[in-house]
């Protein structure tokens, strides 16, 4: 193995913004080679030199037979893949929500999960690698106005859940990293403009007076930990809030 990347190799979805983007940094300084798919290649991290960048549309078959090909072809064992790839929805009610909002999140939040998943299992599955998937506090308590989003992560919930199961007598290990409330970035972060149509207000309000949301940064450290961790030890659920979060619906606010 590659003495500078002495973990094997992760491949990372989403990487291009928030979570993805900060995870793939810290695999990197963690000792991973990285390997950053988005669909975006802009914004993809590409100064480190353990980090590599590759164009990835989850939902596309072809786009993620490619990801394998380059897997394949790489020199370190895949030891790790980040299922981060997602969407977030509009708010909106149920009676009023935009089936469209449904398909594209179902497609791209559990479907293009499972879709990479099948593609490197048999990788991972050599290599006595990890498979971490990242949900939402939301995938097992659900909030107005967002169902469509809610229901995709209650679902990835249950695919993490099935391929443990599957996995039984494999060296494989599967975690479910599920964020709380979370800022991106000073403007709420893609997630929160999606959500309420650039409107800073709204997002505003979302924030006030609450100290020290989640960070994306701060879900990569957890990342990197269960995947640090020996590997007979696998954390099934981690659960990550902010001290100000108690609970999905209870917020500490200081105004």
């Amino acid at each position: 193995m590659n003495e500078q990347s002495p973990r094997g190799l992760a491949v990372v979805t989403g990487a291009s913004v928030g979570i993805g983007r900060a995870t793939a940094e810290a695999l990197e300084k963690a000792g991973y080679a990285v390997i950053a798919a988005s669909r975006r290649l802009t914004t993809v991290p590409s100064a480190a030199t353990g980090i590599t960048t590759h164009q990835l549309d989850v939902t596309d078959a072809d786009s993620v037979a490619a990801l394998h090909d380059t897997v394949a072809a790489h020199p370190l064992p895949l030891t790790l893949l980040v299922n981060n790839a997602g969407i977030p929805t509009h708010a909106a009610t149920i009676a009023d929500s935009d089936l469209a909002d449904w398909y594209a999140t179902y497609e791209t939040n559990v479907v293009g999960a499972v879709q990479t998943t099948q593609a490197l299992l048999p990788h991972l599955i050599r290599n006595a690698g990890h498979v971490q998937f990242i949900g939402s506090t939301v995938g097992r308590v659900a909030y107005e106005r967002g169902a469509a989003y809610a229901a995709s992560k209650w679902a990835l919930a249950a695919l993490a859940g099935t391929l443990r199961l599957e996995l039984s007598g494999t060296p494989i290990r599967v975690t479910e990293i599920a964020p709380g409330m979370m800022r991106g970035d000073a403007d709420g972060g893609e997630f929160m403009r999606t959500r309420f149509h650039n409107d800073p207000d709204a997002i505003a309000a979302v924030y006030q007076g609450v100290e020290h949301p989640l960070t994306p940064e701060d879900i990569a450290q957890c990342v990197v930990w269960c995947a640090t961790l020996p590997p007979h030890v696998d954390v099934d659920l981690l659960e990550v809030r902010p001290v100000a979060q108690a609970a999905q619906h209870k917020v500490h606010r200081t105004a």
